[in-house]
């Protein structure tokens, strides 16, 4: 199978000491493309550096639970880092809305989402927009709706039933399912997997958090994709190598490598 990892956060801490075994299993495992996702300045330094990676790209911004961290400074930072030719930054993100926790005051995480909207269309009106939401699945759908952005949109770690893949299918996002979709209690997410186009799905790990259910508990990591796409596969009733194709020619369609 040839697969794209396209939410992993090959830059956290637990990987630091062997990360570059992490990622020859990966490869090893078949996904050969891996997006390394930033949550705030020092995750998406480190995501930009991780680029020099083979088949290894780059998301950087700022998660709302760091909304704090955007300012005029870590504007120019971020700038600088899309421009350094040697990074491959290939999305921006992950940005959104967290009410789960709300670390963050609600009205500060919506200014912050979508003034980055607006900074990542500064950069390239096609830079994809990597979204984390959490219990905020209107507000950040009317935020999108608001910025009309021309960006393709993931909706990252979608767990929700069939009519939340509607209205954001409807709203023209894709869906990025991970290793949830595993999990005993996901049948309303399997269901909504079956019900959503497959040009619309992505495929991804969020290691080193939400491993598959068979390592439920461990540290996640990228070369257990192959769990996500056997259950994909289950749920559309077709072959694993079928769900590899499309979704890693969805990936590379969307972050256009």
């Amino acid at each position: 199978m040839d697969l794209f990892d396209t939410h992993c956060h090959l830059n956290h801490p637990d990987y630091d000491e062997d990360r570059d075994e992490v990622a020859e299993r990966a490869r090893a495992a078949g996904v050969v493309r891996m997006l390394t996702i930033g949550y705030d300045m020092p995750s998406s330094r480190r995501a930009a550096a991780l680029t020099s990676l083979d088949g290894v790209y780059a998301a950087i911004g700022v998660h709302p639970e760091s909304a704090q961290e955007w300012t005029p400074q870590s504007q120019a930072e971020m700038r600088g880092l899309w421009d350094a030719p040697q990074h491959r930054v290939a999305a921006y993100g992950e940005i959104g809305l967290d009410y789960h926790w709300d670390t963050q005051p609600r009205g500060h995480q919506q200014q912050v989402f979508a003034e980055q909207i607006a900074f990542a269309a500064s950069l390239d009106p096609r830079l994809p927009l990597i979204i984390h939401c959490r219990d905020a699945q209107e507000d950040v759908l009317r935020i999108l709706r608001e910025a009309a952005s021309a960006a393709p949109v993931v909706m990252h770690c979608f767990t929700g039933d069939t009519d939340a893949a509607r209205a954001c299918l409807d709203a023209g996002c894709w869906l990025g399912i991970g290793g949830v979709a595993t999990y005993k209690k996901s049948g309303a997410l399997r269901e909504a997997i079956g019900y959503a186009p497959l040009d619309r799905l992505l495929l991804e790990t969020d290691c080193p958090y939400l491993a598959p259910q068979r390592w439920r508990g461990k540290r996640n990591e990228p070369s257990y994709l192959t769990a996500v796409a056997e259950i994909v596969s289950e749920a559309r009733g077709i072959l694993p190598n079928e769900v590899a194709a499309e979704t890693t020619r969805n990936a590379r369609f969307v972050f256009r490598v």
